[in-house]
């Protein structure tokens, strides 16, 4: 039996996630963030149980991935995901959005075009914006309710010739969509028929619910650069421990050449023991914790049906993260954020940040014990019943 009922704030941790709350001084119990997709949830004991044998230890000098820990993850890809992968087909790098700088770095030049699928994880538009890339937007459609792909508008984008990189995010982030093989196949044909490199960033491939399925890109497409960790799966992103795995050795070397002058050639020691430890032992861990999301997704899908019927909660395929549009309620985004914040004292991740495809949409993390998110939509409740705003 896991426990996925207690909370352990992080106030004046450095926590990214509750900062916020430290900045405006809110230290109430039944207040937690909903922003940035950390998990508010004790790790698996077996990983704890990995980490302080490993402190014991008492030395920890520079560190890279041992042949148990690739063995770890090459058991994890083809236990979880059906895929065979080899040793030297995985690359450390410090995290995900690393290796998207890494990978812009060594596959595109200044002005270059980077495609994207917005509403999309900032990250993804601002890493190649940063670095002088040029952001080649391919905005989802919303349709009956559904987040779909424009493949038209994606193979013209893909046929300019500044077309270099598609960013894709398998499954979908701030959407919650697992996109089907039949999907996916598309995306390997148009980029491969335009010869646009895929970097699939499948961070969030563990979270998939029945009956979908989650398809590994790179299992269709030997030609991309797919970036997954341990780190959103288990709730280890301060451990900054990630693997690129690349089949196609022109693409990995090409990519490795530049991990002295980005990313280095080292991952946490700390980081490594965790994921090992994950992949190995915190299957069963998992498995519960799925159901657990589930739950909480299904609570706060009903709550919103009953108390704010026009509000949309897009289908949780996959990840564990709530997406609801609220522009029912006849707020601009910036009204929204505002009284989300300080009437609700609801702390989500407002839409606007993943593109102005997401404003009026709220994104809502749902891997936290049930009485906190049951407290937040309650919140919730009873500030739009006292500003008497439209349900």
């Amino acid at each position: 039996m896991y426990d996925f009922t207690t909370l352990r704030p992080r106030r004046n941790m450095g926590a990214e996630k509750w900062a916020e709350l430290d900045e405006r001084g809110i230290d109430r119990e039944d207040v937690i963030p909903f922003s940035v997709a950390d998990m508010d949830l004790p790790v698996a004991p077996e990983i704890a149980q990995a980490l302080h044998r490993a402190a014991a230890f008492g030395v920890y000098g520079s560190t890279v991935p041992a042949q148990g820990y690739l063995d770890a993850v090459r058991g994890w890809m083809a236990r979880r995901h059906g895929w065979a992968i080899q040793p030297e087909w995985i690359v450390p790098a410090f995290g995900v959005v690393h290796a998207i700088g890494q990978a812009v770095h060594a596959f595109t030049q200044p002005g270059d075009g980077i495609i994207y699928q917005p509403p999309a994880y900032p990250p993804f538009r601002k890493v190649p914006g940063a670095l002088g890339r040029t952001l080649l937007p391919n905005p989802l459609k919303h349709t009956d309710g559904c987040w779909e792909m424009d493949f038209d508008h994606l193979e013209a984008l893909c046929a300019r010739p500044e077309a270099k990189l598609l960013l894709l995010c398998s499954p979908h982030t701030p959407t919650g969509r697992v996109w089907t093989r039949e999907e996916l196949s598309r995306v390997a044909d148009i980029c491969r028929a335009h010869q646009v490199l895929v970097f699939a960033d499948e961070i969030h491939f563990d979270f998939v619910f029945s009956p979908h399925r989650h398809t590994v890109f790179a299992a269709l497409e030997e030609n991309c650069i797919l970036a997954t960790s341990a780190s959103k799966t288990f709730n280890l992103a301060g451990l900054t421990t990630a693997s690129v795995i690349i089949p196609n050795p022109r693409l990995r070397r090409q990519f490795e050449e530049k991990a002295t002058g980005y990313t280095g050639f080292y991952n946490g020691y700390f980081g490594l023991a965790a994921a090992r430890a994950a992949y190995e032992e915190g299957e069963a861990w998992l498995d519960a914790l799925l159901e657990h999301i589930r739950g909480n997704y299904e609570y706060a899908k009903e709550f919103l049906a009953e108390k704010f019927p026009s509000v949309e909660v897009s289908p949780l395929e996959g990840t564990y993260l709530l997406w609801a549009n609220f522009s029912c309620l006849g707020l601009e985004a910036r009204e929204l954020e505002t009284f989300m914040k300080e009437e609700a004292l609801l702390f989500a991740d407002e839409g606007y940040i993943f593109g102005s495809e997401g404003a009026g949409w709220e994104r809502l993390v749902l891997a936290c014990p049930r009485r906190h998110l049951q407290a937040a939509l309650e919140r919730l409740d009873a500030a739009a019943a006292k500003r008497d705003l439209p349900r």
